[in-house]
């Protein structure tokens, strides 16, 4: 199966989980436990969370339960998770092990339960317990290192320069490995001659190396991947050697941080006319000097293959079968299946195609001699939180599939950075940049040159404010937020005289006034009419009468009934409010929370009192910690905000003005300047009755993150 092929199918994927979401629609489920179990490293590099991502999104489009954990580098947490996701019934583990051999015993357990075990990225080892592992072939990259130099070579009497990795990383030995499969026939030819290994040159008719003489060439050649090393060995080397030696060179050099600092002594050497040099990783460094003709090429190991990978052996494994494999690898103890994700050579003539094209890399990352101009640019707050690093992955799949170059930015809550970012959008010729401002004010002289340069804007998540220069505001409605919370309450009160307890968020957040507005404009009239009574504010009181209220109207109730959107503070509210009231303020109760944070302080609150009978209270956020009090019985509802569905909508919009059309608006927001036509995204109710189908079975979470699910 061809990596296109593979990158446009998990794009359907992706894509067919965003419109039945939509749509409303649940996923098709395999049984009522999880199919599948993933366990990796660390959540605190974006590498994993990417991973997570892309698991999560393919699994569950494909129909899968998928269940995926952490063990923050630590072989006893990852243990324990083995040990939650067998009692979960899955039926295949992929895991990274944090540590290859203390992995063992974790996977032994898992095959002791009959689940099947694929090894993902790391080889566990020391053990028969791993069915299959998913990997890059380190053989393959060192073969395709020297083919490279094989294919530029032309005539005999070659200087080659070798060089490797640590002596101590068992990856060093097969790079060199494979490298030295395809450099062998060529220097017992002739082609080559090799001019800095005399431990090399006693062994170049030898078709096949030892460990130990592997070993002893290894030593000699070493740059312990240290950057200072390989460049104080090179220089070494030509020092020692004469022009004889230099001339038109070919370099052996074992990744991408060590050839450019082969290539910096070489091209320094005045006798060396030109050089061939290698590399592995595809850094973005390595990427640029490819393009400045600093370095040769690199080996591209494409992480999103692996995960395709890992999933295709995972499906197979699901539907009875066993995964192709076409070589082996011996982990101590057997020797584990495998078929390794294919490896790509990159120089020059396909840069483009392998690492921008693919959407791996944006253009922006690189200074090209002649560039292509951009559709989309796409500006986040930050990349250290895991949900601006999601809505990259689901940025970047969604819109390469859909043919659109695009290049996103993180601002990393920095406003000088953030109109850093416009200007270099600009600079690269997008037609529409997509920005979730880090400050609303401050953004709008960002988009106001983007507007100048013909750009169309959309404002994702936050308004930008105090400015015509946007064109469309991709949003959760937040008076629809207040008015959900509202209509629950409505919908659970009977009969008359209901005491009712408002809560807001902090009086300086515009969206805890919007919150309100919406709430009031569904509970005032039930206020009105006497189906709900006042307990906690003077100010409401007063003012229950009036349907709609001014800014200061609200404002003034809102500093009576705000939680600063604080745990403590909400507590000590709802506990200061409980004391002043009298047991027939109590009894059955109607609770406007704003936020899921502030619920659970509330409802504790509430939950302590003896003359409170029962409560019901509201939420919003969908916070794991709220769906446990749900499940539990403790908080009544939140409000779902689904952020894939707003990645969506961005999308769609974005195409839209791409298209040449105008995306539908059904509400405006007004920033301070304009209104800003929008089509707020849509939130959801959530409760008891619902919570498996809207938060389970839509692959937001996982069954295995709460206890005592209906």
């Amino acid at each position: 199966m061809s990596k296109k092929y593979l990158f446009n199918l998990m794009a359907i994927m992706i894509m067919a989980v965003m419109v039945l979401s939509a749509c409303g629609s649940t996923q098709p489920q395999v049984d009522s436990e999880f199919a599948v179990g993933i366990v990796l490293p660390t959540r605190d590099e974006p590498r994993w969370v990417q991973d997570e991502t892309r698991f999560k999104d393919a699994l569950t489009a494909g129909g899968y339960n998928v269940q995926i954990l952490f063990s923050q580098g630590d072989s006893a947490k990852e243990k324990a998770n083995v040990e939650a996701l067998i009692s979960q019934g899955i039926k295949v583990l992929i895991i990274t092990p944090h540590d290859a051999a203390a992995a063992a015993s974790a996977v032994e357990q898992a095959r002791a339960a009959g689940i099947k075990v694929i090894s993902y990225d790391r080889l566990v080892t020391n053990t028969e317990a791993v069915d299959f592992y998913v990997t890059f072939d380190s053989i393959s990259v060192g073969a395709a290192q020297a083919q490279y130099l094989v294919d530029n070579a032309s005539g005999s009497g070659n200087p080659l320069y070798l060089y490797a990795g640590a002596a101590s990383d068992n990856n060093a030995f097969l790079f060199f490995e494979g490298a030295w499969n395809v450099l062998q026939p060529k220097i017992a030819d002739g082609t080559f001659v090799i001019a800095n290994s005399s431990e090399a040159v006693a062994l170049q008719d030898k078709a096949t190396l030892s460990r130990d003489e592997q070993a002893a060439i290894i030593n000699q050649i070493t740059t312990n991947w240290d950057f200072n090393t390989a460049k104080g060995l090179a220089e070494a080397n030509l020092t020692a050697n004469g022009a004889d030696a230099k001339g038109d060179v070919f370099i052996l050099a074992p990744n991408d941080g060590t050839a450019r600092a082969i290539a910096d002594a070489f091209g320094a050497d005045a006798d060396v006319s030109s050089y061939f040099v290698t590399g592995q990783d595809a850094e973005k460094a390595s990427v640029q000097y490819i393009l400045d003709s600093k370095q040769s090429m690199t080996v591209f190991k494409d992480v999103r293959t692996l995960v395709n990978d890992a999933i295709s052996a995972a499906v197979t494994f699901l539907e009875g079968g066993t995964p192709e494999a076409t070589t082996s690898y011996n982990n101590g103890s057997i020797d584990v299946p495998a078929n390794p994700s294919e490896v790509v050579t990159v120089d020059k003539s396909n840069v483009i195609s392998a690492l921008i094209d693919s959407g791996y890399y944006t253009e922006a990352d690189f200074t090209f001699p002649t560039g292509k101009a951009l559709s989309v640019g796409i500006i986040l707050p930050t990349r250290d939180e895991p949900r601006w690093v999601q809505d990259e992955t689901r940025f970047k799949d969604a819109l390469t599939a859909a043919g659109y170059d695009v290049q996103i930015l993180f601002s990393q809550g920095d406003s000088a950075i953030e109109r850093a970012n416009v200007e270099s959008l600009i600079t690269q010729g997008v037609n529409v940049i997509i920005i979730c401002p880090h400050d609303g004010t401050a953004a709008a002289a960002s988009v106001e040159l983007a507007k100048a340069a013909g750009i169309t804007v959309i404002s994702y998540d936050r308004l930008v404010r105090d400015t015509d220069a946007v064109d469309f505001y991709v949003t959760f409605d937040s008076i629809s937020v207040g008015a959900a919370q509202a209509q629950y309450l409505v919908d659970n009160a009977t009969g008359t005289g209901n005491p009712l307890y408002l809560y807001a968020g902090a009086a300086s957040d515009n969206n805890a006034f919007l919150f309100f507005e919406g709430a009031w404009n569904v509970l005032q009239p039930k206020i009105a009419d006497g189906t709900f009574v006042i307990k906690n504010s003077s100010e409401a009181v007063a003012l229950q009468d009036k349907a709609t209220l001014t800014r200061d109207e609200q404002a003034a109730i809102i500093n009576q009934i705000t939680t600063n959107w604080d745990f403590n503070t909400a507590k000590n509210l709802a506990e200061a409010n409980l004391t002043a009231a009298s047991a027939a303020d109590k009894g059955n109760v109607f609770i406007l929370a704003p936020n899921d944070g502030t619920a659970r302080a509330i409802a504790d609150a509430f939950g302590a009192d003896a003359d409170v009978s029962s409560y019901f209270v509201t939420g919003q956020d969908a916070e794991k910690a709220s769906v446990q009090y749900i499940i539990d019985g403790k908080q009544s509802m939140t409000v779902f905000k689904d952020v894939r569905t707003l990645v969506d909508d961005a999308i769609s919009a974005a195409i839209t003005f791409l298209e040449g059309g105008t995306p539908k608006s059904t509400n405006s927001y007004n920033n301070g300047a304009v209104d800003v036509p929008a089509n707020p995204t849509v939130v959801i109710t959530v409760d008891q009755a619902n919570v498996v189908e809207a938060l389970i079975d839509s692959g937001y979470y996982s069954a295995g993150d709460f206890t005592g699910l209906p």
